[in-house]
């Protein structure tokens, strides 16, 4: 489904707090599933035959709460994470060899 789609289908979704959403973008093909939250489904997230996905996530956390308008930035927020994955906006990240406290 395109980018629109599959934000309203997923605004949509009936969402329980322990549902883990496993999320694929493919060139311009969005998918997404609840999956079972254990380690044998978040390896085996990609479906039998179908090629590998450009970007894909897993997400168990908060889900807000309001209509579907409201949502949007959310799931905007979502999918540039996700996105970041294969050459999106940079989301901040700092080389493994930088000690902590993170700075820029």
């Amino acid at each position: 489904m395109d980018r629109a789609q599959f934000l309203a289908d997923i605004a949509a979704a009936e969402v329980r707090p322990d549902d883990v959403l496993y999320l694929q973008r493919l060139g311009e093909d969005y998918r997404w599933r609840f999956v079972e939250p254990d380690a044998a489904a978040m390896t085996a997230s990609q479906q039998p035959g179908e090629p590998a996905p450009d970007a894909w996530m897993f997400y168990s956390g908060p889900w807000p709460a309001g209509p579907p308008a409201e949502l949007f930035p959310f799931f905007a927020e979502l999918l540039a994470e996700m996105e970041s994955m294969c050459g999106g906006d940079d989301r901040c990240r700092w080389p493994l060899d930088q000690p902590y406290p993170l700075q820029h």
